[in-house]
């Protein structure tokens, strides 16, 4: 078996960017929130809180889901997690077209465009990780670089439909485009590279996927074993739990202005279509933080890299707070999309590093269980601030120190602990 075929381009490259066209598809209408907040509130007269619990619960969904369908994943492979999860998905958004009621937005945009989120992220991330032991950094910076392009195009073409047709005539088009979307992606992309007679990018002839459990002390013959024991022995480690509350406390910074920066710009008077140029910007700018650090964590150490831009991320949050016009938002937008940008790329490396990539679905969906903590609280905890005091900069203020707090996390993360590719 080779890596390298004459003429032809590596399997494993053609899988990256299926995924990538998955997670572009789940986060960027999962992101839309924010451009559609406004047109909600003045068609149902409700509160910024209420209206914000809707993402809050497309993000717990997201992450328990995230957890279940890698877990799919690593027993029955990404083909039937993926086609699963882009019914639901679809067809939360379609019926979101049809709600009468802002209460209806939790059943179909917070519960079945969460679990179709779930289902782009972690089956995809833990799916590219296979393919690749050289190369790794930047084939998963390709698939986590769709929550930034996702931001990039669909913000400005919700826009543009609701300016042609309306939001529902919108998100009924968004439904059929997850349905192919996420149909295609299920049929060509592959669990392992055995399974189209190749080995992972990089690998020695006599390494095999199932010699990942060998960094498990108690490595069993099948292959549903070592998942259950590897899973199981992950939570016994101080820094999975370190990496948790990390990932938790950091999307709850994270999330308050990809849901709220548009409505507080147009609250300081920049126009709707700039607002939404801001976040397309944002996560425009987020895909080349994806691709540069993702490449540049690999070479200088992604425990540094972290604990960078998590800096990064706060300071941009201490910026927004302090921004009261245009050019301001617009600096905020280039600083945090790229800083946020990088940190995406940076936890799937740092899981990988510490507990290998045979149960990966399983682990890193559990760790995104943290992130899931925090973009539920973040983005109501900013519309209940809201409410109380009639502004948004307490409530940046709470996201630029929620992300302080888990860049002090970051320097309890040990060194020389990472798992092998070795497998010893």
């Amino acid at each position: 078996m080779s890596n390298h075929q004459e003429n032809k381009v590596f399997y494993g490259w053609i899988i990256a960017f299926v995924s990538l066209a998955v997670t572009t598809t789940g986060f960027g209408i999962m992101y839309t929130f924010g451009v559609f907040f406004k047109l909600w509130l003045r068609e149902w007269d409700c509160s910024r809180a209420f209206l914000s619990g809707v993402f809050s619960l497309c993000f717990l969904i997201y992450g328990i889901s995230s957890f279940f369908m890698g877990r799919m994943t690593d027993r029955y492979g990404p083909r039937k997690t993926l086609a699963l999860g882009g019914l639901i998905m679809g067809t939360g958004a379609l019926l979101t077209s049809f709600a009468s009621a802002p209460w209806i937005l939790y059943l179909t945009f917070g519960l079945m465009i969460g679990i179709g989120v779930g289902t782009s992220y972690s089956p995809t991330a833990s799916t590219v990780s296979r393919w690749f032991v050289k190369k790794k950094g930047t084939a998963v910076g390709i698939v986590v670089a769709g929550l930034g392009l996702g931001t990039l195009g669909y913000s400005p073409l919700a826009r543009f439909l609701i300016g042609i047709w309306n939001w529902r005539s919108a998100f009924a088009l968004f439904g059929f485009m997850i349905w192919v979307v996420y149909l295609v992606a299920a049929y060509l992309i592959r669990r392992n590279p055995q399974d189209l007679g190749l080995q992972p990018y990089g690998q020695e002839p006599q390494r095999s996927i199932q010699e990942d459990a060998k960094g498990s002390q108690d490595h069993q013959s099948s292959v549903s074993a070592p998942q259950v024991i590897y899973t199981r022995e992950a939570l016994g480690k101080s820094y999975f739990w370190i990496l948790f509350f990390v990932h938790c406390l950091w999307v709850l910074g994270m999330a308050i202005p990809m849901v709220h920066l548009v409505p507080y710009a147009t609250d300081i008077g920049v126009p709707p279509g700039t607002a939404a140029a801001m976040l397309a910007v944002l996560g425009g700018v987020s895909v080349l933080g994806r691709l540069v650090l993702g490449a540049v964590g690999e070479n200088f150490g992604t425990r540094n890299s972290l604990r960078m831009m998590l800096l990064v991320q706060a300071l941009a949050m201490l910026w927004l707070a302090a921004s009261k016009g245009s050019w301001m938002l617009w600096i905020f937008s280039f600083l945090f999309g790229f800083s946020y940008g990088g940190l995406a790329s940076m936890f799937p490396l740092v899981t990988s590093e510490y507990f290998g990539v045979f149960a990966m679905g399983s682990i890193f969906g559990l760790i995104l269980l943290g992130a899931t903590l925090g973009g539920v609280v973040g983005p109501w905890l900013a519309g209940f601030i809201f409410d109380s005091a009639g502004q948004y900069f307490y409530g940046f203020l709470a996201g630029m120190f929620s992300m302080a707090m888990g860049l002090i996390l970051t320097l309890y993360l040990p060194s020389g602990t990472s798992f092998k590719e070795t497998g010893s």
